[in-house]
């Protein structure tokens, strides 16, 4: 956690950004939590008024002072419209309501090592948590460098953004931009010599890559935090709808953990995939 209590709040959008395909960069007020977040938490987000009972968890994806053109006093999350509650968000416009719950889970951490070379692992919408984490490792004086998966050229939101900031490896599944292929196969490369064990993998993405990133960083030694992905109900640990197998205390032994409190984020090692 963030080290304070979530807060369930009403606000504003501020903004609404159509980023094509589907993808959009919703902008809302900032009740003052802000400052106290860290990049891959999340929020759970409601529509009042609206059909859809259950409000839907949102990777924070920007912070104050995140992106150039948005106000000091609002946040930002990114997605993909999946659904109806997808598409009701893609709809809305400024002034109208959210009711939004948060900061929830844990985030990324910086490594504590200033030499460390952080190597960031994005598999298409799963890019959200990474502006904000860009953004605080490169003011910290951080080597960063990203690696980031998609489909085709179209699922690559904010590709540009990250272009202008950091050196950028792309694959996609068809051959449409960068080159064919998964994220496996450049991250493969960087951990094939002496610099994985002072290099740092923060991967979120779909579970099959985040499974096979995992399994790379292990085999390598090189320390690797992963933002996980899970279905949840409520984001604070009630519903149990979203846990995740992983290694216990002893030898052979297995637990299942919460996305939502123990994680998103989690080490590669816990992870008994």
């Amino acid at each position: 956690m963030s080290g304070r209590m979530p807060l369930d709040f009403a606000t504003p959008v501020v903004r609404n950004v159509d980023l094509g395909r589907g993808h959009y960069l919703i902008e809302f007020e900032d009740p003052g939590i802000g400052a106290a977040m860290r990049p891959a938490q999340f929020f759970m987000i409601g529509i009042p008024g609206s059909d859809v009972l259950l409000r839907r968890p949102f990777s924070v994806c920007g912070l104050p002072g995140t992106f150039e053109d948005t106000g000091t006093g609002t946040l930002q999350v990114l997605f993909r419209v999946y659904g109806r509650a997808t598409s009701l968000l893609a709809a809305l416009r400024p002034g109208a309501a959210l009711q939004v719950l948060g900061p929830l889970g844990n985030g990324f951490a910086l490594p504590e090592r200033r030499e460390t070379r952080i190597v960031l692992v994005a598999g298409g919408i799963g890019v959200a948590p990474f502006p904000a984490f860009l953004v605080e490792a490169l003011r910290a004086g951080y080597d960063v460098s990203m690696i980031y998966g998609a489909r085709s050229g179209g699922d690559l939101p904010l590709l540009d953004w990250f272009r202008a900031r950091c050196e950028v490896t792309v694959t996609t599944d068809d051959g449409s931009a960068g080159t064919r292929g998964l994220v496996v196969a450049p991250l493969t490369e960087r951990l094939g010599g002496p610099e994985r064990h002072r290099t740092h993998v923060y991967a979120c993405g779909p579970s099959p890559m985040l499974r096979a990133v995992a399994r790379l960083s292990n085999e390598a030694g090189t320390v690797c935090d992963l933002s996980l992905e899970a279905p949840m109900a409520c984001g604070f640990g009630v519903c149990l709808g979203c846990v995740v197998p992983t290694h216990g205390e002893r030898p052979g032994e297995s637990r299942y953990e919460r996305v939502c409190v123990e994680g998103p984020v989690m080490r590669s090692t816990r992870m008994a995939w």
